[in-house]
């Protein structure tokens, strides 16, 4: 089969000059980089696109041609082209329709344009399948923010429709005037657009309307050859391959798992514990349910074979591992800001923090933490900025451990989206993806085992100690979170008392970096992730993970069971979280910025405060 093509087509009018189209060509075809380069689509970008560049490729990829963006001076009735003199040329819809209309595996048009919905109707009528387009003139810069949420969606696995609701929710959250966007079966739409509000619509032809569900393909995944040191050469056992593969990197680290490692036989149950007490929390607790074993041998657990079940599972401990190191990297990135108050970011950043708080319920799960994770790390390159977790520098320099690092994101990252797609193709499809997911897995915790020498904690308060004649001292309660599943009941980790000769922030979660009685440094990543139980002041603790917002509401799941409805921070429930997210996005998007109220008895803990 040959690779499916995605042509993005620009034009722009020296009279009438628009001047994002260039940011719209340059984040999109950034956008789809990694899946170019993958091999999964072929992306043919023409910034200055005439009549005839649009005829020679569709006559070149005959066929091939999945997605045809249009950006641009439009109407109705035209897309206004470029000439080889550089003058414009209005080019008819109806001939245009009839050429895109041939293309058998073309899924969907995007005019993102003014007013193209007068286009629609011709374009389903000759049989293309889906047609983004606007009803009314739009704003350049919100056509563009518009285009890139959606193809940022899209690229991370996302469906058609779900895509476009995530680009929908991005303008509604952004733009509080927009109306709602919405998507349209048939070709009657003589009824849109009147209200002078509505811009994009999402337009099917009717009985066809599974488009909605189509994603880019996924590529097949190889058979996997094993080989490693321990006693199941031949037919390995679940979790043997990521074991194999993690637990000498974790043992450099950690000298009660290199103890394990030494002991003739092998106890396998006392290195998985080991492994996921060496971790954080939020990566911990998800090993510590791949490494689940039932009770009864009778009844398997389905974590015990390579299911659907536990391949689903391999990719959450993916998505969480990179969701907290996107946490930490943004968790800095606000400490830089703060410090460095006019600091400026590049319009590709910002579309990927767009993306992170466009995310609405259902969707965060289909959210690539991996590019932001990613962004962030190219903008401290590029500005020389040292890295809080100082292994991270080191992971973005090139080599062969980032080579293995990258090709293990893609393949996550990529079983991840075929999970949520639906197109995994039968039982054996499942097993080879479960085998070769367990060593990818393995080389990314492989390669990120420099966290164990860091110390994850939850500070829920904060004393102060001082003598006559002495130096101040505080003593921070807490409950380190490396050692310890985060539960709800009393029987979970303990609060203790450590003496330190400075203090951070309370009633936080904080990655610590210490030496005997000195903090060295620490990231606060609340309001990222929190512990509900600090915040109430009640006993132990109860991580949750930010994961969507919708309005003025922010919604955040709790880590040990992904089932459990989110909490919800407000203004009525943890104001003070409320505030802290509301300052990130006016800091780093430009939104409108009010404060919350916070109680007297609170006080917004990050920002000003005082560092030793």
């Amino acid at each position: 089969m040959q690779t499916p093509v995605v042509y993005l087509a620009f034009s722009n009018n020296r009279d009438d000059y628009l001047p994002l189209v260039n940011r719209e060509r340059k984040s999109l075809t950034r956008i789809l980089h990694d899946k170019d380069e993958a091999g999964v689509v072929k992306v043919i970008t023409e910034a200055s696109a005439t009549l005839e560049d649009i005829f020679e490729y569709f006559n070149r990829y005959r066929n091939r041609v999945v997605i045809f963006h249009y950006g641009g001076h439009a109407s109705g009735r035209t897309l206004e082209l470029e000439t080889p003199d550089g003058s414009g040329r209005s080019a008819g819809a109806a001939g245009l329709a009839a050429l895109l209309g041939k293309e058998e595996e073309l899924r969907l048009v995007f005019l993102n344009g003014c007013a193209t919905q007068g286009q629609v109707a011709t374009l389903l009528e000759n049989g293309v399948k889906s047609v983004i387009a606007t009803s009314v003139p739009v704003q350049d810069k919100m056509a563009v923010e518009f285009s890139e949420q959606f193809y940022n969606a899209l690229s991370g696995n996302a469906s058609v429709g779900s895509a476009f609701d995530i680009a929908s929710s991005f303008i509604a959250a952004k733009y509080r005037n927009a109306e709602p966007l919405k998507i349209y079966r048939g070709i009657n739409f003589d009824h849109v657009g009147n209200n002078g509000k509505l811009c994009w619509g999402l337009y099917t032809q009717e009985g066809n309307e599974e488009i909605l569900g189509w994603s880019f393909p996924h590529r097949p995944v190889q058979p996997l050859v094993i080989k490693n040191r321990f006693s199941y050469v031949e037919k390995p056992d679940v979790n043997d391959l990521l074991i194999e593969i993690v637990c000498d990197a974790v043992a450099d680290n950690n000298p009660d798992l290199d103890y394990e490692l030494r002991k003739e036989p092998i106890n396998i149950p006392a290195i998985k514990r080991e492994i996921v007490d060496s971790f954080p929390t939020p990566i911990g607790e998800q090993l510590r349910k791949l490494f689940i074993r039932a009770d009864d041998s009778r009844q398997p657990d389905a974590m015990q074979g390579f299911t659907l079940a536990r391949l689903r599972q391999i990719t959450q401990t993916y998505q969480t591992t990179m969701q907290f190191l996107c946490f930490t990297m943004l968790s800095q990135l606000w400490d830089i800001k703060h410090s460095q108050p006019g600091m400026a970011l590049e319009d590709g950043f910002i579309v990927d923090l767009n993306s992170f708080f466009a995310k609405r319920d259902g969707q965060a799960y289909v959210f690539d933490y991996s590019r932001l994770v990613r962004a962030i790390s190219g903008f401290f390159d590029q500005q020389n900025i040292p890295y809080f977790i100082d292994e991270f520098k080191l992971l973005s320099q090139d080599g062969p451990h980032q080579a293995d690092l990258n090709k293990a994101i893609y393949f996550l990252k990529e079983t991840h989206g075929a999970i949520l797609s639906g197109k995994l193709d039968d039982n054996q499809d499942v097993e080879t993806r479960c085998k070769q997911g367990e060593e990818q897995l393995g080389i990314l915790l492989r390669e990120l085992a420099f966290l164990v020498k860091y110390k994850l904690a939850t500070i829920k308060n904060i004393e102060l100690i001082k003598r006559r004649h002495e130096k101040p001292r505080y003593r921070h309660n807490q409950i380190l979170l490396n050692r310890a599943l985060t539960v709800a009941s009393t029987g979970g980790p303990s609060e203790v008392g450590q003496i330190f000769e400075n203090f951070t922030d309370s009633k936080c979660v904080l990655f610590l970096k210490t030496k005997g009685e000195q903090v060295l440094d620490y990231l606060n990543l609340s309001p990222f992730i929190i512990d509900e139980n600090a915040l109430k002041n009640d006993y132990n603790t109860k991580l949750y993970l930010y994961a969507y917002s919708e309005k003025d509401n922010y919604f955040f799941q709790f880590l040990n069971n992904a089932k459990e409805a989110p909490i919800t921070v407000n203004r009525q429930q943890h104001p003070e979280i409320k505030d802290q997210l509301d300052r990130f996005k006016a800091q780093f998007l430009g939104l409108e910025y009010q404060a919350t109220a916070v109680p007297a008895n609170e006080t917004r803990r990050r920002f000003p405060r005082k560092r030793y």
